[in-house]
């Protein structure tokens, strides 16, 4: 009897927890929006477009960009961070949002850090510091000499203010007592902009810049990212140099948080999935980027990490939006 009853209850709990999972949606059911705070063309809108349309052959359903560039990621943000936590709004984002542009404006319209939630970084970028070929310098201490004898009167590009490029050039400014104008864009013109001469300088990722320098129309002056590159054996770090002086530019994706743990566990397991196909990996390293994929928590901690060294380089550089 006893058995006969234990046999039922368990029955009617399988049954019952049948009943709760047909109950809940299976997502994505819809289209997904996912906001991009760059434009269309630019490195990290090619990012995104590649894991967007693989994301969509795998789950069934249109993964679809929408491009907000502006503020550092910040406008982009802030409609996700306020949407509604269904899973049907993300944002592909860019490490500013998260890391510098928390300690540079005090009056915020949300908090990156806590209203949005992670879910994986998909890539690091590999990041130099290009000139225009007029430039007369080719490496960082000849560059730094120039502009120390031309104060005010050298410019540099950036794709927005409070970004990392804008900020690794402030602390190059602040480090090496240099006296510079700052020009922040909002479109890939700034590219050729530093080629045609208009603008003298800027932080790139490699495979933007990459055929300007091999064609001569920038001058590879240094590396802006840590670590060298073998396929640029002369440029060294700019680290190397002057202290300080370097840029890690990442891209990952993100959640309005409240957005229920079995959505972002789901879509950060099918993005592990998309960067570990070896098509991923070919064209991320076409375009000068590592596919990373770490996973929700050390997406967080990751964040948290570059946070605070972007906080203490931010302070001591004095650098301030308002």
């Amino acid at each position: 009897m006893k058995t006969t009853l234990l046999r039922s209850t368990a029955a009617l709990f399988l049954a019952a927890c049948a009943l709760v999972a047909q109950a809940q949606p299976q997502w994505p059911a819809r289209p997904v929006r996912v906001l991009v705070p760059a434009p269309a063309g630019s490195g990290p809108d090619v990012l995104c477009r590649n894991v967007l349309q693989r994301l969509s052959e795998r789950l069934g359903q249109p993964f679809l960009p929408d491009n907000r560039p502006g503020a550092s990621g910040h406008l982009a943000g802030d409609i996700v961070a306020k949407a509604p936590a269904d899973g049907y709004t993300l944002l592909c984002g860019v490490s500013s949002t998260f890391v510098t542009t928390p300690h540079l404006m005090s009056k915020l319209s949300y908090d990156p850090l806590k209203d949005l939630q992670p879910v994986d970084v998909l890539a690091r970028a590999q990041l130099l510091l290009v000139a225009n070929p007029g430039v007369p310098a080719d490496d960082l201490p000849s560059l730094v000499a120039w502009i120390k004898a031309n104060p005010g009167k050298v410019s540099y590009a950036s794709p927005g203010v409070g970004s990392n490029a804008h900020l690794a050039m402030e602390v190059f400014k602040a480090q090496a007592g240099l006296d510079m104008v700052h020009v922040p864009y909002n479109s890939p013109a700034a590219l050729t902009d530093v080629a045609s001469g208009r603008v003298q300088l800027m932080i790139e990722p490699s495979a933007s810049a990459g055929p300007f320098i091999r064609d001569g129309r920038l001058k590879l002056i240094a590396i802006a990212s840590p670590a060298p590159m073998p396929e640029y054996p002369k440029a060294l770090p700019a680290n190397k140099t002057v202290p300080g002086f370097e840029v890690i530019g990442w891209g990952g994706m993100f959640a309005p948080a409240g957005v229920p743990r079995p959505i972002v566990d789901k879509l950060a397991t099918e993005i592990q999935q998309v960067l570990a196909g070896r098509d991923v990996k070919d064209a991320f390293g076409q375009l000068g980027f590592v596919p990373d994929g770490m996973g929700p928590e050390d997406t967080r901690r990751f964040i948290r990490t570059e946070y605070d060294h972007w906080g203490q380089v931010i302070k001591a550089a004095n650098i301030r939006l308002e």
